[in-house]
Order: structure tokens, then C-alpha cells, then sequence
């Protein structure tokens, strides 16, 4: 677990924090959300939904990240309206 990213909330909502997660099924390092975090504390089974839904097997701490869930950032980056802002910049320049 290790990179996190901030996603702006709209009109005074809170923004929301992800946690980058590697699942031990699949390998790759998924966006999990703070408060899905939180939850998991409060029962301890070590299984997080990420934002691109896949149910997340935490893999140990310790071990690296694994390659990042494309479906995750693709994700992240729509709520964020990354892609409009770039697709702005290609064209306005």
C-alpha cells in the first residue's frame, strides 16, 4: 500500500482520499477509498471494494505495489475531470 490520491468534492461535499492497495488475486495495485479503509477496520477481514468495484484481498503491507488497475485510474480520472482538462489543452493549446 502506498500512493494515495485526492479527489476534489463538489459544492463544499469532502473531498476523497484513495489508497493504492495491491489485491494478492489479481496482482494490481487498486484505488481503495479511505472510508472503505476505515471500514475495514472495524471488521478486519482484510477484503476492500476498490473504485473500479473489484473486491480487493489486501496483499501484506510490506510487499510492493503491484502494476496500477488501468480501470482504477481510468476511474479516478473521470471523477476528477482530468480528461476533459487535457482534452481542453490539446485543443485550445
Amino acid at each position: 500500500m502506498s500512493r494515495s490520491h485526492r479527489q476534489s468534492g463538489s459544492a463544499g461535499a469532502p473531498s476523497t482520499a484513495t489508497v493504492s492497495v495491491t489485491c494478492v488475486s489479481d496482482g494490481r495495485a487498486h484505488a481503495v477509498p479511505d472510508s472503505e479503509l476505515a471500514k475495514g477496520a472495524a471488521q478486519p477481514e482484510g477484503y476492500y471494494s476498490a473504485v473500479c468495484g473489484h473486491i480487493v484481498a489486501a496483499a501484506p503491507m510490506a510487499a510492493p505495489d503491484g502494476e496500477p488497475c488501468a480501470l482504477c485510474a481510468e476511474m479516478w480520472d473521470l471523477r476528477n475531470g482530468r480528461r476533459q482538462r487535457d482534452r481542453s489543452r490539446r485543443i485550445f493549446g
